[in-house]
């Protein structure tokens, strides 16, 4: 307990104070908040050489991947970019075939013309940061002024500022608000589109552990893949051309060999997602009581039901490994979040920090005028729309998205409500109107089984209708379940032998016929879609806030605005939340105690993949050449006193879309990337442990070792630049 005092008094700082190596920092903004703090825990830079506008500081080697899905890092002068295994894993599982299985055997490009175009990839890099606050706060208050500010004032202020600033520079620019609306900033990148991949390892090392490992400590991933950069042939952005060469980058990371070590210093610089450390209480109970068990039933649901047919059917196991990685890392992240969110009383220390903001907003009249009732605002708010935003996340996680045929069938209605309103007698698969749904299906089929799909849908149908009522399913679904008297898989067998939308096969072939709207809707995949309304749930949120005069959304503004000033008035430092531009955070390499009597150390070694091998379970085999090459500890030059290691912790705050960050050392040299976070800081999207919050990396050495003797590309490590 008295832990948790304390650390509910030091929250009352926090995301105020660099407390515990606390904080991403926007990269341009930093020196004058930490870098003292840097320097001390270890830092050899300045801070001009960490960022620049001439691109030839570490900034300039940093990438983010598919606009900030996660982060990459340039480590040669020909291009080469590394990132994580898990960041690339659609792309391996998309060039791959049953012939060519490159999540299950790895890919290594033997020569640049063996690299395989990725389509779609992106990587951008950072060029300039503009200040535009002044004129966004003036357009933002003219708005509202008038009345023209709406749901969509935010995203019309940034529109208007990337049109004007980005018709006179050859780099794509994008708007972003920190602290809701208290800065504006416009970010400069340099958008290459032309990206191939290189280099990946097998699953069964770049995934090692898979989900039972997922979000913990100890971990042996071999978490990396390599792509490389393409541009003209003066290095600039160019759609794919069999003629583009690899670009030459203006800054490149150098590698370090030496290891790391108990309280070194480290540094991640990436692109983190999203967080929201500027959350109310009532907002973090809601999310940890409503929200969370949500997904949490619903995706673990659907995971059993892929899993088992993935074991049964190899063929299956390529077609949803991506679903099944995606889905499973998110439902572990919601599950130890609220964990974490229970165990640190996260909803207490907020309410501890709203104790000391009342009190600052009592001190004067204008603040009592201006934020007097944000705090009965979002109590009562919280509390009148819990049951409608519970449905409305049924709605989401139950219904909208886990079907892909399901999902057919909502793009189908859809362009049956285009025809109605365009006045389309009929359509054919031939037909533009078809096209877009076409195309979408297309891609979404090429990883479907139709077994897998029917038994998710009959699963989620009855958990969607167990716990939304029925004056909320729409007509059709209502029928339908009368008629089987609520029998799921009843249910799900007439549709999906009825529908269309069942199979890409089927679907063409129902269009080869022009069919008129009224015939389509009585496809029963295409009904049910158009049954349950998507305005039903969002409207019932609202009508909800509505009765209780309230909008929370508004509110937790406002109160993020009052935190802000109340910090700003005691002078210290602060952060925004993360919003995929480019941050920097630092702290140190540190082993864990997470619990009574257990103690972590800082770093693992390839003797786990010996010690966790089993040939029964997919998530731990080891191949023969990783076997006989660790049995042989033939480590080369990468080994330390004897020891491979494999993994390490620091204690840096990261989240997603950090994936693949670079992990630098004090001097600035890579010596890892940071792919995941241990389950003690799940909490970290909301509130930062500053005793137990762990970033998990690969360590470099073992990412050479795997690239040198396991895959044999020595000449990849030719191109890096080594220093001990």
């Amino acid at each position: 307990m008295k832990k948790i005092l304390i650390y509910a008094l030091l929250a009352l700082l926090a995301p105020a104070s660099a407390m515990a190596d606390e904080g991403m920092w926007l990269v341009n903004l930093f020196e004058s908040s930490i870098y003292p703090q840097m320097k001390k825990k270890g830092l050899k830079l300045k801070p001009g050489e960490i960022y620049n506008e001439r691109g030839t500081a570490l900034s300039g080697a940093i990438v983010a991947v598919d606009y900030g899905m996660g982060t990459g890092s340039v480590i040669s002068d020909r291009g080469l970019v590394i990132t994580n295994h898990h960041v690339a894993y659609g792309d391996i599982h998309d060039l791959s075939t049953p012939e060519n299985n490159y999540l299950e055997n790895g890919f290594w490009a033997a020569t640049e013309q063996d690299e395989l175009p990725v389509k779609g990839k992106t990587v951008m890099f950072l060029r300039r940061i503009a200040d535009v606050t002044d004129e966004a706060v003036e357009m933002r208050d003219s708005m509202i002024r008038e009345g023209k500010f709406g749901v969509f004032g935010t995203r019309k202020i940034y529109g208007a500022i990337e049109k004007k600033y980005g018709k006179d520079t050859p780099y794509e620019v994008s708007c972003a608000s920190m602290w809701r609306g208290e800065k504006y900033l416009l970010f400069y990148y340099e958008v290459y589109k032309d990206v191939r991949l290189v280099g990946a390892p097998p699953e069964k090392i770049g995934a090692f552990g898979g989900n039972q490992d997922n979000w913990g400590w100890p971990q042996h991933k071999g978490d990396f893949a390599l792509y490389r950069v393409y541009g003209d042939k003066d290095g600039k952005p160019v759609p794919y051309s069999k003629d583009n060469v690899p670009i030459k980058p203006a800054k490149v990371l150098d590698i370090s060999t030496g290891g790391v070590h108990e309280g070194d210093y480290t540094m991640v610089l990436g692109f983190p997602g999203r967080t929201n450390r500027y959350m109310s209480s009532f907002a973090v109970a809601e999310k940890q009581q409503v929200v969370n068990p949500v997904v949490i039933r619903a995706r673990h649901e659907r995971m059993e039901i892929i899993k088992k047919h993935m074991e049964a059917d190899p063929k299956v196991r390529l077609l949803y490994s991506d679903k099944y990685f995606n889905l499973s890392n998110y439902a572990d992240y919601a599950t130890w979040e609220n964990i974490c969110l229970r165990r640190y009383d996260v909803a207490g220390i907020r309410e501890a920090e709203e104790t000391e903001l009342q009190r600052w907003i009592a001190e004067t009249p204008e603040r009592q005028t201006e934020y007097g009732r944000v705090l009965a605002d979002l109590k009562k708010g919280y509390a009148a729309r819990a049951e409608a935003v519970r449905r409305k996340n049924y709605f989401q996680e139950a219904w909208i998205s886990p079907s892909d045929a399901l999902m057919t069938g909502f793009r189908v209605a859809s362009m049956v409500n285009r025809m109605r309103k365009e006045k389309i007698d009929s359509v054919r698969v031939t037909d533009k109107a078809f096209a877009y749904a076409l195309n979408l299906t297309k891609k979404m089929y090429a990883a479907y089984d139709p077994a897998t799909d029917q038994e998710i849908f009959a699963a989620m149908l009855k958990l969607f209708t167990d716990n939304v009522p029925p004056q909320m399913w729409g007509d059709y679904l209502q029928q339908v379940y009368t008629r089987y008297d609520g029998n799921a898989e009843a249910i799900a067998d007439y549709a999906f032998r009825n529908s269309a939308c069942a199979t890409l096969e089927k679907l063409c072939e129902y269009f080869e016929t022009p069919r008129t709207a009224d015939q389509i809707m009585q496809d029963p995949l295409v009904a049910l879609a158009a049954s349950v309304s998507t305005m039903t749930f969002s409207d019932g949120v609202r009508n909800a806030e509505e009765e209780a005069e309230t909008d929370v959304d508004k509110t937790e503004s406002l109160y993020a605005k009052a935190l802000y000033r109340m910090r700003e008035s005691k002078g210290l430092p602060q952060y925004p939340d993360a919003n995929s531009t480019m941050r920097i955070t630092f702290g140190n390499v540190e082993s864990i105690s997470p619990y009574d009597a257990v103690k972590y150390d800082f770093r693992t070694t390839v003797d786990g993949y010996l010690e966790k091998n089993d040939p029964k379970d997919f998530e731990f085999r080891v191949d023969d050449k990783m076997f006989s090459l660790i049995r042989a500890k033939d480590w080369g030059r990468w080994g330390e006193k004897g020891v491979l290691y494999t993994d390490f912790i620091t204690n840096n705050d990261i989240t997603g879309g950090n994936s693949g960050s670079p992990v630098l050392n004090g001097r600035g040299n890579l010596v890892g990337l940071a792919f995941d976070g241990n389950r003690e800081s799940m909490s970290g999207d909301i509130y930062f442990h500053p005793e137990y919050a762990r970033t998990v990396c690969v360590d470099i050495r073992f990412v050479l070792w795997i690239i040198d003797r396991y895959a044999g590309a020595s000449g990849l490590i030719e191109e890096m630049r080594l220093v001990k």
